[in-house]
């Protein structure tokens, strides 16, 4: 309609003329068959212009259509690149345990984009360098497979820290802690609580530092001793158990202050054989110096112990050997006096006497100190040493001293005074010794070890007392 609107402006101008010869019949139809063939035209036009309008659109989806099918086949005429395989990333070895390697994942199909740098060939465009970081291939795909990759790497096993010397677990402190809790509810007791400690073998999870024990009265513990929790457990014990009623029985009064000398101390046990460690080490042991009651009586061990077994077989020893000293003089003051009656029988009997040597006349001993004598041996008919053999004799002798003072140091007894130990102490000399060896006696059935001034000459100023676990029975000397 739109390509009719002029043809018919064009008539209406011409409607006059038209009208006027209305009339004529042969203008009629000349008009009538001029508007047929315009309106014919028009038609025509139009349909001519669709019809070119759809040949254009088909013939530009000819054109798309047509240049991907050449690409298409200038890409199968030319060969496809091989596959690169993608590199697979090696776990890093865990130590302790063989690295497990991921399954080799199954080739993948080639993708569009690979097949992009062939037809961009075939067109004759440039194609961009590949990133030597990326491997070729769609990145989106690569990046999808990462976790995939990640996923199937075996976990990298995290090296175990090395345990701290210094340092006690955390879950050990803690056990440690609540045993404590455990074991002081309900006693009469003033422990502060310390922070654990440890050095190498040495410490304790959760010491404690005992102030006193018990209550009306209260014993103090001076200087406070930092012990273990069974530690304080058994003083408990023994003090208000066995300690307060032999020293009312034995001292006439109740004790109030216990005085310490050792408690926590990172050594070696004193003679053990293979150097063990001291339950001091462990804060597991506490010695004893003595106690003091509530008038103020001393009970100390060194003071109060009296003579110990030992000080007894050492009494037995010097007697015994001071009578065979004298048993000796008097063998040899006997021989020098018939030795003098012989030689007096001779003279009167007129008999020649026997030739003595200067060396033989002078005392024992005079060569060490007057060196004269050795020269009048050699030259005065006296008898000869053979060289060096004073040297050795020097030697020998120094030896065997050297050797009796390191067993002196050790405390190594001595063979005759070990023979001579009593099979019993001494009956005590008086209260003091009564209570104290009462003290160690009740001592023996609580505490693992208790050594006392029976035990050796380095407990002889004071008690030693552990809780040391025993297989069979605790110590008690």
């Amino acid at each position: 309609m739109r390509r009719l609107r002029p043809a018919l402006a064009f008539l209406c101008a011409c409607g006059v003329p038209f009208a006027a010869v209305a009339n004529d019949g042969s203008f009629a139809g000349s008009v009538t068959n001029a508007f047929e063939t315009i309106v014919i035209d028009a038609t025509k036009a139009a349909a001519q212009a669709t019809a070119a309008a759809q040949n254009a659109i088909g013939s530009g989806k000819k054109k798309k259509k047509s240049r991907a099918v050449r690409d298409k086949e200038q890409a199968a005429k030319e060969p496809v690149p091989s596959e690169i395989e993608l590199p697979v990333r090696k776990p890093r070895p865990v130590y302790g345990k063989a690295p497990e390697l991921p399954a080799t994942p199954p080739a993948a199909a080639p993708t569009k984009k690979a097949e992009a740098p062939a037809s961009a060939k075939a067109a004759g465009k440039s194609v961009p360098a590949p990133d030597p970081k990326t491997p070729p291939g769609d990145k989106a795909e690569s990046k999808k497979d990462e976790p995939a990759a990640k996923a199937a790497e075996p976990a990298k096993a995290e090296p175990a820290k090395k345990p701290n010397p210094d340092e006690w677990p955390a879950e050990d402190v803690e056990l440690a802690r609540a045993r404590c809790t455990q074991l002081l509810k309900g006693l009469d007791v003033v422990a502060v609580p310390e922070p654990p400690m440890r050095k190498g073998d040495c410490g304790a999870h959760a010491p404690m530092r005992l102030i006193s024990v018990g209550r009306n009265p209260e014993v103090s513990v001076s200087p406070p001793a930092v012990v273990s929790c069974d530690m304080v457990a058994a003083l408990h014990k023994w003090i208000t158990e066995d300690i307060q009623p032999l020293a009312k029985r034995h001292l006439g009064a109740e004790v109030i202050k216990m005085e310490s000398m050792s408690d926590y101390s990172c050594r070696m046990a004193w003679g053990r054989v293979g150097n063990k460690l001291s339950e001091h080490g462990k804060a597991n042991a506490l010695d004893i110096r003595g106690f003091v009651t509530r008038k103020g009586k001393t009970a100390e061990v060194l003071a109060g112990w009296g003579p110990n077994r030992r000080d007894i077989a050492r009494e037995i020893v010097a007697t015994k050997r001071a009578a065979e000293k004298a048993a000796a003089a008097k063998a040899a003051a006997e021989k020098a006096a018939a030795e003098a009656a012989a030689q007096a029988e001779a003279v009167a009997a007129g008999k020649p006497i026997p030739k003595t040597t200067l060396v033989e006349a002078l005392p024992k001993g005079t060569e060490k100190t007057n060196p004269l004598a050795k020269q009048a041996a050699l030259h005065l008919g006296g008898p000869e040493t053979e060289p060096g053999a004073d040297n050795a004799n020097t030697k020998k002798k120094s030896k065997a001293a050297e050797k009796k003072k390191r067993k002196q140091r050790r405390d190594e007894p001595d063979p005759d005074i070990q023979a001579a130990l009593p099979a019993e102490r001494a009956p005590p000399r008086d209260n003091t010794a009564r209570f104290l060896y009462a003290a160690h006696d009740s001592a023996c059935k609580i505490f693992g070890t208790t050594l006392g001034p029976e035990a050796n000459e380095a407990h002889r100023n004071h008690f030693h007392v552990d809780m040391a676990p025993r297989k069979f029975k605790n110590i008690c000397r």
